[in-house]
């Protein structure tokens, strides 16, 4: 069986449970509710987000983007301190590591929600990684999929059909991600990052439950356009979309799962691929009638010929 690369987005978490997957809903939920922010801090990312207050806190990822332009201005400017001179207040320096706390927390509350995949989804996929070595790419913050394929011995060390570079014992390391054996193996990558990754480690099990913010963290969450930034201040991130595109060179088919569509720098990547690969695109049947959808899609991923399926919840897909 040919193996596929396979891509999900947030529409995975919504199709579970879409009040508590929501990103606005997080944003809004971690910011009333956080212990991690303080009133100062909250005052800093307000400051750099033009329109925000504290009744109307920052709501997308769009509204991230002047924000991460301070973070950046700011980090820049420290650089030029000399002898005590600062161009930068002692307020504003805790910008950056107020908004890594913010972030963090943000896609902790994913992590701690409590649902699971339905095994009537999960057994058919699984069954389709172990049989094709397919390749996995997840775009989101949540802990779905991995859980799952966790439960499923599809995410086993080298015994399962798929590997991510990390070692219990080790921790990350990017020839954690060669294979021995390439029909063997597919990779898992998480392609903007997790709470889980700090440092060089990926914290598992009861471990969880006492994460704290940390600046040593792989995230990404900010406007699309700075994306390609933070993944590249990021060992373990880079290592992963180095990967890519001998991911997409061993896949016979491209499936786009509950994606949205908005991440520029990955669509530039599918498009190289059309005329090549094949593409299968899964989607919810609320996001728009179907000729409009295959417009749209064209426009992205510049594929003209390709499946659609919308489903009025896409967890209902089987046909791998």
């Amino acid at each position: 069986m040919s193996r596929s690369l396979l891509v999900f987005g947030n529409g995975m978490g919504l199709a579970l449970n879409s009040e508590y997957f929501s990103l606005k809903n997080g944003l809004t939920r971690v910011w009333n509710d956080t212990g991690h922010l303080s009133e100062k801090h909250k005052e800093l990312i307000l400051s750099a987000i033009e329109g925000t207050t504290q009744e109307n806190p920052p709501c997308s990822e769009e509204q991230l983007d002047q924000l991460q332009v301070a973070i950046i201005a700011t980090e820049y400017l420290c650089n030029f301190e000399v002898s005590g001179t600062s161009w930068v207040s002692s307020e504003a320096k805790e910008l950056p590591s107020a908004f890594k706390k913010y972030i963090h927390e943000v896609a902790l509350h994913f992590h701690r929600s409590g649902n699971y995949l339905p095994d009537d989804f999960l057994d058919p996929l699984s069954d389709y990684i172990k049989d094709t070595r397919s390749h996995v790419v997840t775009l989101n913050y949540d802990n779905l999929l991995y859980d799952g394929f966790k439960s499923k011995n599809v995410l086993d060390g080298y015994n399962g059909p798929l590997i991510d570079g990390f070692w219990a014992s080790a921790g990350f390391d990017e020839d954690h991600l060669n294979r021995h054996n390439v029909s063997r193996h597919g990779w898992y990558m998480h392609l903007h990052g997790s709470p889980l990754f700090i440092g060089n480690n990926k914290v598992m099990g009861a471990g969880r439950d006492f994460l704290d913010p940390e600046n040593e963290s792989h995230i990404v969450l900010t406007h699309v356009e700075h994306k390609p930034l933070i993944i590249g201040s990021s060992h373990i991130l880079s290592s992963y979309w180095r990967r890519l595109e001998k991911a997409f060179e061993e896949s016979d088919k491209i499936i786009l799962f509950g994606y949205s569509g908005l991440d520029v720098h990955l669509n530039e990547r599918i498009k190289l691929r059309k005329g090549e690969k094949e593409l299968l695109i899964v989607e919810w049947s609320g996001a728009g009638e179907e000729s409009r959808r295959r417009n749209y899609w064209e426009k992205k991923v510049g594929f003209g010929r390709f499946e659609l399926f919308q489903l009025d919840n896409i967890l209902d897909f089987n046909a791998w």
